[in-house]
């Protein structure tokens, strides 16, 4: 599965309150009600930054951009990206809907689990490291270093209940076109800046802060890093998790979207088209 992240900030003019509401509301609303959204994204899950949050607390520092939230977006094949954007439900619904500020960190990545506790369910406080590689390293050189020695790092230290992490997944980033959003809203972004994302879920703030306060993993966690993250560009997103949909799982997966039942009032509306409501048509008969 191929994960689309999106980090991005509001409006200067705006608060974070009304920044919240246009995207956790107005923003799922369009989403839903879109059938080229609802067919292509697997699942989406939302990250809303946490206040009151300061580097003493973190391995890695905030953004100086002061990114408000995060996204994800899974989707089977990459292609499936450039046919959901350039669809003229998206065009015509989702992109007048300009509601953050034009600064993006755009990733595309595939997730690897590196560890789930049982009975793992989403949401709880989310940790996300934006990484940037070392210079001079290859890309094949810090995933095999973050993957391995790194992994390892943080697998010793849940172990030992040293560090009470729920669930680690780490997302490499994945080579391609860099043309790929050229007319579209994210083609001004900064894509696959960094070589990795990193997530970390836990119960608390309290408990994501005792990877920086645990002076021996702390020191543990730089050591592993040293050899393969460039520290200066590195940041971190501290967020709640909200998963908005999610059909992955099965037997388990969220309803299905009634904008793809064609007797849906949703689609029934969606069938009176996407502008020129003012223009005069012919009236349809019922039957």
């Amino acid at each position: 599965m191929i994960k689309f992240i999106i980090a991005a900030r509001r409006k200067p003019q705006d608060t974070q309150e009304r920044y919240f509401y246009e995207w956790g509301i107005i923003h799922v609303a369009l989403m839903v009600t879109s059938p080229s959204v609802m067919r292509t994204f697997r699942r989406y899950v939302q990250h809303y930054s946490i206040p009151g949050i300061d580097d003493g607390m973190l391995v890695h520092p905030l953004s100086p951009m002061a990114w408000d939230n995060m996204a994800d977006h899974w989707m089977e094949r990459l292609e499936d990206m450039g046919e959901a954007t350039r669809a003229e439900d998206y065009v015509q619904r989702m992109q007048p809907h300009v509601f953050g500020d034009k600064e993006f960190v755009l990733q595309l990545t595939s997730g690897e689990v590196i560890h789930e506790e049982p009975g793992f369910a989403p949401g709880g406080v989310k940790l996300i490291h934006f990484l940037d590689r070392k210079s001079g390293l290859s890309t094949e050189e810090f995933n095999r270093r973050w993957r391995g020695q790194h992994a390892e790092v943080y697998l010793q230290a849940i172990r030992s209940g040293r560090a009470p992490i729920r669930k680690y997944v780490q997302n490499p980033q994945l080579e391609f076109d860099r043309g790929f959003f050229k007319g579209t809203l994210f083609e001004h972004g900064g894509v696959n800046r960094f070589a990795g994302v990193e997530e970390f879920w836990f119960d608390s703030v309290e408990e994501l802060a005792r990877l920086r306060h645990d002076a021996r993993l702390h020191e543990a966690i730089l050591a592993s890093e040293a050899d393969f993250v460039g520290p200066a560009d590195t940041f971190s997103m501290v967020t709640t998790e909200r998963v908005i949909y999610d059909y992955t799982l099965g037997d388990r997966s969220s309803p299905l979207p009634a904008v793809l039942d064609p007797d849906s009032l949703e689609a029934a509306i969606h069938r009176q088209g996407l502008r020129d409501w003012n223009i005069p048509s012919p009236a349809r008969r019922r039957s």
